[in-house]
């Protein structure tokens, strides 16, 4: 049955716009339920994460409570499956497990989602830890394509073009690096450590010196 047919000219358009007005409503609803979802979503990582500070406190490595935050992680995912911080802790703990893998496959998902730089910089440092460094120069010049202004994304490509052997342009990234944030220590210390020569750039900071990322981050 053809409704708006059999309506006149001004109630056609009363009816047109109030089918309009509760599009807006929905549209309206199923955005303040996505951000809802979200925030009870962090505050589920924010635990998680607390359990792998705690974890990573022990000495070894307390694995059962990294596995309990990692249940906490997918809880987390249940409630809002386009949380990228719940991937990108769920990459940390599979790295802390030696499950290079998988922490690739969770680094990866999380850029997939949110394409952040901070994101593209864990991608990097996950592959430059599994070994694949051609990759870690990849994630990083993706990563500084969506954010020219982060130095750390330079360090990042640093280290991956060091571990080349591409010295002279090791050092053109972290000295840009340096230009985008003149406090980036790490930066610094590995321009000293390869200037050193071949004894030297053993001593270069190959991984990020920081504890699991956190999502206020992100």
């Amino acid at each position: 049955m053809n409704i708006l047919g059999r309506l006149g000219g001004k109630s056609r358009l009363k009816f047109a716009l109030a089918i309009v007005s509760l599009g807006l409503v929905v549209i309206a609803s199923s955005s303040y339920a996505a951000g809802a979802n979200r925030a009870e979503s962090d505050a589920v990582v924010a635990e998680a994460e607390n359990m792998i500070m705690k974890a990573g406190q022990a000495d070894p490595v307390d694995t059962k409570l990294i596995h309990q935050a990692m249940d906490k992680l997918h809880v987390a995912l249940k409630i809002d499956p386009r949380n990228d911080a719940a991937y990108v802790d769920l990459g940390f703990c599979y790295g802390v497990l030696r499950d290079g893998e998988t922490a690739v496959d969770m680094y990866h998902t999380a850029t997939e989602l949110n394409p952040s730089g901070n994101n593209f910089i864990e991608l990097s440092d996950i592959y430059m830890r599994v070994g694949d460094t051609e990759d870690a120069l990849l994630a990083a010049n993706a990563g500084i394509m969506k954010d020219p202004s982060n130095a750390r994304l330079y360090n990042a490509k640093g280290m991956a073009l060091n571990d080349l052997q591409r010295f002279d342009e090791a050092e053109e990234a972290w000295e840009e690096a340096l230009k985008l944030n003149p406090n980036l220590k790490v930066a610094q210390a590995n321009i000293d450590a390869l200037n050193g020569g071949p004894s030297g750039r053993g001593s270069i900071s190959k991984h990020r010196a920081q504890p699991p990322p956190s999502n206020a981050t992100h």
